[in-house]
């Protein structure tokens, strides 16, 4: 696994519970039970530049769900079964050396999925406090998504903030904390890039390295009037117009009303096809018959009991006409063959043995004693048990007899021999 050195790192953590009413115990107060589900990182540039990496410079993209975290039993953002994880920090060796992480959340409770809207927030760079036990304790750059999540609207007491000051007073930023100014006068601020922390120089010297100060952001806006956004009045006017709100038990929200009547012309249906269209447009039964080329349950011919025609019945014929150890001639079965009954073409015959025996077999049909031209086969030893089939156009008369005839036998000889004709009737 590559790494990308001088990459530096945050911690993120956070614990999520729900609030419900007080459950089976002797008190008598509300409980908070953890929440369960997933937290899901993403960093909001879509690609971070390492031109210093160790190994030459690098680009790397943050994928989404390889960042997907899970809460534990009592509702801690964990990773790999340890609480908080771990994001890259920006800066000065990334670019852009500035850029914010964003959560969204996929958490439950009971098997109810609890609505929580994504935020985005600042990873500054993690370092450990001095007990290895306990590396959070005291450590600067941890962030706990509850101190930085976005505080919610509520409809409660507003709070009332004082007068703004004069701002912060920061006379200058350095790269790394080595680089801060020796002497300079006492209560001068300098940013430190390589952490993001805010320094003071006091008597005795700078703030120790790593316990700088966090810096933010202004608050935002507290007068209605600096809010973006917002309905035009508030609370919104309860009313029946396009300007007005709907009260919650209003009776059109469950009015079971026949809904308006409106149309759509088939030709609007967008996944339809010409046949269906047609279906839909029929004016009567008898156009969606002509459609779907179908006749009416009462046509006669799905009723006619007449008698089949003569020609084109199917007439096929199995005729076993040897058994045992196959010999020259007309078979040891039906040597005297089979009489047709009905004038007929036969189009196909197909040979078969038992079992194969060497060399080639020739077989053929013949007609009262006459061999069938056309019918003959050669079948090689390898398939003297399996189908051979040769096709034509042969016309039987009625009282005609059809024998299968062995013209050369294999040798040794091999068992049995059966074939198979398809014919219909003229």
């Amino acid at each position: 696994m590559a790494d990308l050195p001088p990459l530096e790192y945050g911690k993120v953590v956070g614990r999520f519970l729900a609030n419900i009413n007080d459950g089976p115990d002797l008190g008598d107060l509300p409980e908070f039970p953890p929440l369960t589900g997933t937290l899901t990182f993403t960093a909001d540039a879509p690609k971070v530049l390492v031109p210093g990496a160790t190994a030459g410079p690098a680009t790397y993209v943050q994928l989404p769900k390889h960042y997907e975290c899970q809460l534990d039993e009592f509702g801690y953002l964990t990773w790999r079964g340890k609480r908080g994880v771990r994001l890259v920090a920006p800066s000065p060796a990334t670019n852009p050396s500035d850029w914010t992480w964003r959560v969204s959340f996929d958490l439950s409770y009971d098997g109810e999925r609890i609505p929580l809207e994504p935020y985005s927030f600042n990873v500054p760079k993690y370092m450990p406090g001095p007990d290895s036990e306990n590396p959070d304790g005291g450590a600067t750059g941890l962030v706990d998504l509850t101190l930085v999540s976005p505080v919610p609207a509520s409809a409660g007491n507003a709070v009332v903030m004082g007068p703004p000051g004069t701002g912060l007073q920061i006379d200058g930023q350095v790269n790394t904390y080595a680089e801060l100014p020796a002497a300079p006068a006492i209560g001068s601020q300098f940013i430190v890039k390589s952490d993001g922390l805010l320094y003071i120089y006091r008597v005795g010297g700078w703030t120790a390295n790593g316990q700088g100060i966090v810096v933010r952001g202004p608050a935002g806006t507290t007068q209605w009037s600096g809010i973006s956004g917002k309905p035009a009045t508030f609370p919104p006017v309860i009313g029946d117009t396009a300007t007005t709100a709907v009260a919650g038990d209003d009776p059109r929200l469950n009015n079971a009303r026949v809904p308006t009547a409106h149309t759509h012309p088939a030709s609007q249906i967008a996944d339809s096809t010409a046949v269906g269209r047609t279906l839909l447009t029929a004016a009567d039964a008898a156009a969606v018959r002509t459609a779907v080329d179908a006749v009416s349950s009462s046509d006669p011919r799905l009723s006619d009991a007449r008698t089949p025609t003569a020609a084109g019945q199917a007439y096929d014929i199995a005729l076993k006409s040897h058994s045992g150890i196959r010999t020259a001639g007309a078979g040891s079965t039906i040597p005297e063959g089979v009489r047709i009954e009905r004038a007929i073409t036969i189009s196909k015959v197909t040979y078969r043995g038992e079992t194969a025996g060497t060399g080639n077999l020739v077989v053929e049909l013949r007609k009262n004693g006459t061999a069938v031209a056309g019918t003959s086969a050669t079948i090689a030893a390898a398939n003297h048990a399996l189908d051979t089939t040769v096709t034509g156009t042969w016309s039987f008369a009625i009282g005609d007899r059809v024998t299968v005839h062995v013209t050369t036998v294999d040798s040794p000889a091999g068992r049995g021999l059966q074939a198979s004709m398809r014919g219909v009737t003229i």
